[in-house]
């Protein structure tokens, strides 16, 4: 048993050493044939990852004039929410009410009109944070997306 296990390694080795020469011939060949072959599909999506990186930085440009102009109606709104929301706090204690309109001369069609402002004031701005949420969720996914395309 012995000699045939010593046969059939001496033959395996014999075999490894007399086809060095074939492969190391063979295998640059070979890599040549396989690189012609994957070349098409390799500038293929080489194109496919260029188009998605031209649409990533559009959509980024675009994302980030809307979250300009976000944060422009969110400083032009924010000085007529702090005032709407001290009027309202004023109506809003039980003994101020006199205090306000005795000061300021609301009637209680006015102060309803106040509160409808301050409702859609408050709309407003509940609207421009889930923007911002949303468009923070979105540069997330593109700062991921940058990641796996290197």
């Amino acid at each position: 048993m012995s000699d045939i296990h010593g046969v059939v390694s001496r033959a395996k080795e014999l075999a490894r050493v007399a086809g060095r020469p074939v492969v190391a011939k063979l295998r640059p060949r070979i890599e040549n044939i396989a690189l012609d072959r994957i070349r098409p599909e390799l500038d293929a999506l080489r194109s496919d990852i260029g188009a998605l990186r031209h649409d990533v930085e559009r959509a980024t440009k675009e994302l980030d004039g809307h979250v300009k102009w976000l944060y422009d109606e969110q400083r032009r709104l924010a000085p007529h929410l702090a005032a709407l929301e001290a009027r309202i706090a004023a109506f809003e204690r039980p003994g101020s009410v006199a205090r306000m309109a005795e000061r300021l001369e609301y009637s209680p069609d006015e102060a309803e009109e106040v509160r409808a402002e301050h409702a859609r004031i408050r709309a407003r701005l509940a609207a421009i944070s889930k923007y911002e949420e949303r468009l923070a969720r979105l540069e997330e996914d593109v700062a991921a997306r940058r990641e796996v395309t290197g």
